[in-house]
């Protein structure tokens, strides 16, 4: 008769060790994957969320319109382009804060169905710690009238808005930036340039630059 020899108390517990730790490193392994696919994620939307955000602006920048709005009084509101921290409309939210207004062309209006113009008015405001694009369905403001926002960048910090005067004159080779438009004694409708900056939480401080179109009066729009 055959004698058996089975596992001794002391090796079957250093083998369910052994199979203890190579489950760990297989679940810390398997951790560290799904973190860094997450990121890949969150970064992969985040660039996505700049790039969005850049054409937008760039297309708003170039399709600028001589058309001044009234408020809800009746009351011009001021010039067709107005921007930066000394600009203030009348009434302005809590928690928020009117960094730009404009009326830009392009709002398609296939056959002129729709009751409103194809110029739209345009304002750029930081909320809740992001930049957000605001528009609403007419030109002229009027109570009751609904806002539509949209986040174009998210979770910023210390967001700016400089306006290109042009070449300075007292410093050869640089260029003459001011924090509000129009500037005192400007005679040009708009700057050449708007300059947005900001600090990301991934990426440190950014600055990015949007030429501006000649700024036109509309043509055959509402």
């Amino acid at each position: 008769m055959t004698r058996q020899r089975g596992l001794t108390l002391p090796e079957l517990l250093i083998a369910l060790l052994v199979f203890a730790m190579v489950a760990t490193a297989a679940v810390f392994a398997l951790r560290l994957g799904v973190e860094a696919r997450d990121q890949i994620k969150e970064a992969e939307a985040r660039i996505a969320e700049l790039q969005i955000a850049n054409v937008l602006i760039k297309e708003d920048m170039a399709q600028i319109r001589a058309r001044q709005v009234r408020d809800e009084y009746g009351e011009v509101e001021g010039p067709p382009f107005r921007g930066g921290d000394a600009w203030r409309p009348r009434q302005e939210a809590q928690g928020e804060r009117r960094l730009l207004a404009f009326v830009r062309a392009g709002w398609s209006n296939p056959g002129g169905d729709a009751p409103r113009s194809e110029l739209q008015y345009v304002e750029y405001i930081e909320k809740n710690g992001g930049l957000v694009r605001r528009i609403r369905p007419f030109l002229d403001d009027a109570r009751g009238q609904p806002r539509f926002d949209r986040v174009l960048i998210r979770n910023t910090r210390n967001l700016t808005f400089r306006f290109l005067l042009g070449e300075s004159a007292l410093r050869r080779g640089e260029l003459d930036w001011i924090d509000v438009w129009p500037s005192p004694g400007e005679t040009r409708a708009t700057p050449l340039a708007l300059a947005v900056g900001f600090e990301a939480d991934r990426y440190g401080e950014m600055e990015q630059l949007f030429w501006i179109g000649d700024l036109a009066a509309p043509r055959a729009e509402r």
